[in-house]
């Protein structure tokens, strides 16, 4: 496997890594660490090479396509563990390696699979770091789509997290429809259970209402139209806190918004959690969100695995007008959409909810409990490993 990410900690690409140990393979997964970490070591099982990068060279990598000394060091890097393991598949996690994957799957005659976590070409041109000035420039000399159909084509097979995406790669991209399959990004059944909750934790938190968010933070994530429903909501209930689990991504600083509304009391920053931790935090909380802009078609087309995450802890969920996301809420009367450019609907939907009290809960929660062993992990995994085996050979 090739991650351009630290690893760990990346859920989905250790999610599968196990299920493949745990289905007969072995896996190497080679990273990147800006961080003093071990070049070389095993965890549970997975061998992890890391390729220690600068932070300038890790910047670098923002514009691949432009300056492609990024792949150039990342195709060293790889060389160098062909030389001493073998392998029969290589798989590439998310677009960027792409090429590197390419590469060695025609010099050593390897199976390629290309694991799209994103819909990247429609992602990337959204994020902070390609909206700045000199990010627009990087944008705009970066042909992403063309870079995106020259290598999917090329992949043997292809992943992706939802239906309509990949309908997306079928009609848009050109993927074969042999060559691409579904593998939604949902939460791991050994780790969200009942007994993986850590009761101190959660009680750390009995005494205020918790609005909780799991996951990276930027501009794309919608944690602004929370912030700013803040003034709104303790209005009506002064112990409301709004509790965050994650990294955040600079420039975005969702803390020095909360200064400028008056409301950093109000807003606790936890910093990442490991995936082991999130049940506890979304345990303590009362209600949960994710109310990303919907204003890019990837948004349309998936539904984020923290989604997932809340319904098998039975909690209410906010979210706004992404079309999936919008549409599963609706249809298992999971929680409550609003326009995610709305703080006072945001603030509508805290206040309604806690006005209803136990029985608005128990509603919400049975409705939860009812679906939630169909979005597990283990169970989407089942289908997937005949078709990934099938690739071995």
């Amino acid at each position: 496997m090739l991650l351009a990410e630290e690893f760990p900690p990346d859920n989905r690409v250790e999610k599968e890594a196990a299920s493949l140990i745990e289905n007969g393979f072995q896996v190497t997964i080679a990273c990147q660490t800006l961080h003093d970490r071990p070049a070389y070591e095993e965890i549970n099982g997975i061998r992890v090479h890391r390729l220690r990068l600068s932070r300038s060279m890790y910047r670098l990598g923002a514009a691949c396509l432009v300056v492609p000394v990024f792949f150039s060091l990342w195709r060293s890097f790889v060389s160098g563990i062909m030389k001493e393991e073998q392998f029969d598949l290589l798989h590439v996690h998310d677009l960027p390696l792409a090429s590197v994957g390419y590469f060695f799957k025609r010099k050593y005659g390897l199976k390629l699979v290309c694991d799209q976590h994103e819909f990247y070409s429609n992602w990337i041109v959204h994020t902070a770091h390609y909206n700045t000035p000199v990010g627009k420039v990087i944008k705009g000399l970066s042909p992403w789509e063309r870079y995106e159909r020259k290598y999917l084509t090329k992949a043997d097979l292809v992943i992706t997290i939802e239906e309509p995406l990949r309908s997306v790669y079928i009609e848009r991209v050109g993927v074969h429809p042999d060559q691409i399959v579904c593998l939604p990004n949902t939460p791991s059944g050994k780790v969200f259970r009942a007994g993986q909750i850590d009761a101190g934790l959660v009680d750390r938190f009995k005494n205020r209402f918790v609005l909780f968010y799991a996951g990276g933070m930027d501009i794309l994530r919608g944690i602004d139209v929370a912030i700013r429903a803040l003034p709104l909501i303790r209005k009506e209930i002064p112990e409301v806190l709004l509790l965050l689990c994650g990294n955040i991504r600079k420039p975005y600083d969702p803390l020095a918004l909360a200064a400028k509304l008056g409301v950093a009391e109000l807003v606790r920053f936890e910093g990442w959690s490991p995936v082991e931790k999130l049940p506890s935090y979304i345990a303590a909380g009362d209600m949960c969100f994710f109310t990303p802009p919907a204003n890019r078609d990837e948004i349309h087309r998936t539904i984020a695995t923290k989604i997932y995450q809340y319904l098998q802890l039975g909690k209410p969920v906010i979210v706004g007008q992404a079309k999936m996301m919008k549409e599963f809420v609706e249809e298992h009367q999971t929680g409550y959409v609003i326009h995610e450019d709305s703080p006072e609907e945001f603030a509508q939907a805290v206040i309604r909810y806690h006005q209803k009290g136990e029985a608005e809960s128990e509603r919400i929660r049975k409705n939860c409990f009812a679906i939630r062993d169909r979005y597990i992990w283990e169970e989407q995994f089942t289908g997937f490993v005949e078709k990934y085996r099938g690739e071995e050979q």
